[in-house]
């Protein structure tokens, strides 16, 4: 694949959180304050240890975040959310960017991904649908858009229901 611009894909840092939020206000409405997601996230910080952003030059194109959860009382990551500039969405960056943050989220020894999302989208990454699995969850959620990907633990395998939480709840 060919893209217009080469980015730079990096951890996040301290000083990014502005232009994060500013692709936030272009990418999202003000409807993602009620959203259940959101309201999980919103009492916690985000692991910036293991968040990434893109980068063209000096300017922040694309951000994604990752939140400790518990799924069955074994730690697990919550994905999002994942923003990429308007002018540079539909050229791969969202993809790169999510696949790069991944695998660091494996090399980093994280066994389980949860996100809310766009099967379609997402399972080209290697994410999958609960199926027939019983779930409980913070609040309301369409259950087609919750997806995981694992490596390697049998969490959701092994488990009949699916209990979803915040880690310090």
């Amino acid at each position: 694949m060919s893209y217009k611009n080469k980015i730079n894909i990096r951890l996040e840092q301290l000083q990014d959180k502005d232009g994060i939020e500013e692709l936030y206000g272009l990418s999202f409405s003000p409807g993602r304050y009620v959203k259940t997601v959101f309201r999980m996230r919103e009492k916690y910080d985000h692991l910036i240890n293991i968040s990434h952003v893109a980068l063209i030059g000096d300017n922040i194109i694309g951000s994604v975040r990752y939140w400790n959860i518990l799924v069955n009382s074994s730690p697990a990551l919550l994905l999002g959310p994942v923003v990429i500039h308007p002018n540079y969405r539909g050229e791969g960056y969202g993809k790169e960017l999510l696949e790069c943050s991944i695998q660091n989220c494996k090399i980093s020894n994280f066994k389980l991904i949860f996100l809310i999302g766009d099967f379609i989208y997402y399972s080209k990454i290697g994410f999958k649908k609960l199926e027939e699995k019983k779930i409980s969850f913070v609040g309301p959620v369409n259950k087609d858009r919750l997806l995981y990907i694992n490596f390697g633990d049998n969490i959701i395998e092994d488990h009949e229901k699916i209990i979803i939480r915040s880690y310090k709840d």
